[in-house]
């Protein structure tokens, strides 16, 4: 099998259509804003800007960045540690969380229409090599 030729065709597929229904940009938020709300949402509740760093591999400049436009839109809140003063918690504030949850739920609604229109062999498929890959993916790190 000629793996290089099938990778060639996922890519140029890929730019093809660089945004599907489901991959869709929220215009007033940046990638970084929308990876670091959702880490916020789905993994920790509260974070040091460092962390946000490290675990989603966005640089430092970046984090800041992402923080400052987040904390003016009222997404999120950045409080002192009762333990240390020194350092500064990110934590996510309810309207963050409700702007998450409508965005993951229309993502999810694009995405199980998609799925019926794959059918139900090719979706289970799909979403089974994702997973691989997810997995291939962190054997590597």
């Amino acid at each position: 099998m000629d793996f290089r030729a099938l990778a060639n065709d996922l890519l140029i597929n890929m730019m093809k259509h660089p945004k599907m229904p489901f991959q869709k940009k929220v215009d007033d938020l940046s990638n970084g804003e929308k990876r670091i709300l959702g880490y916020l949402v789905l993994w920790k509740k509260g974070v040091t800007s460092g962390e946000i760093s490290e675990k989603l591999y966005l640089s430092t400049p970046r984090v800041a960045s992402a923080l400052n436009s987040l904390s003016k839109k009222g997404f999120i809140e950045r409080n002192r540690d009762e333990q240390d003063k020194r350092i500064v918690i990110v934590t996510i504030t309810e309207a963050g969380h409700k702007f998450v949850m409508a965005e993951y739920e229309e993502a999810l609604s694009m995405l199980e229409s998609t799925f019926q229109k794959l059918g139900e062999n090719d979706a289970k498929e799909f979403v089974r090599i994702i997973k691989r890959i997810t997995e291939i993916a962190a054997e590597d790190e």
